[in-house]
């Protein structure tokens, strides 16, 4: 967890006491291989860091298996719009692999935001830290090619390479999974 505090010390500047208030109100979590963490149209009230493993979030269209997000160390997960929203999720998010991650929930993130302005200035700046990451997300989607996202996951984040289904993996890039294998030759 001391790399995810670090991220939001950089991001959110925390005191230690305003750190140890967050650390004392979010839960350390394991769980197996494909455990859904968020189902399609329910309301999400609560969202992860991932601290090991990994967890994707994806959606079906047209009876296909889209993947809109891989999280992997460090990494904010779950279905964003829906917990902040509360509204219910267009998404499922589901772990990969054996997984550690971090639980935030709803209502006793609001109640630290209510109570605590430095807290709820960090909390509004990493979700602007947040958006800014699927931004990027979506300039690498309509700028690069699909050799070039690959290259990229491949250079950046080769957790995700090595441990999820070439399929999950071509989704991810918005390519099909023949398309991806002939990108890796």
């Amino acid at each position: 967890m001391k790399n995810f505090m670090d991220i939001f010390k950089k991001i959110g500047g925390l005191s230690p006491e305003n750190e140890r208030i967050l650390l004392g109100s979010i839960k350390k979590k394991s769980f197996p291989p494909k455990t859904i963490l968020q189902k399609k149209g329910k309301v999400s009230n609560k969202i992860y860091i991932v601290e090991r493993g990994i967890v994707r979030t994806f959606y079906y269209k047209e009876g296909k298996d889209i993947t809109y997000s891989i999280a992997a160390q460090n990494d904010f997960t779950g279905s964003m719009s829906s917990f902040f929203m509360q509204k219910p999720s267009n998404k499922i998010v589901e772990t990969i692999e054996e997984s550690v991650l971090w639980e935030f929930e709803y209502n006793r993130l609001q109640s630290l935001f209510e109570m605590n302005q430095e807290l709820s200035r960090a909390g509004r700046l990493f979700a602007n830290y947040g958006i800014s990451v699927m931004e990027q997300r979506f300039d690498d989607m309509m700028f690069y090619s699909a050799k070039e996202r690959y290259e990229m996951l491949l250079q950046n984040r080769p957790k995700v390479i090595q441990n999820v289904p070439l399929g999950m993996i071509a989704s991810y890039l918005g390519i099909t999974q023949e398309t991806l294998s002939r990108i890796r030759k």
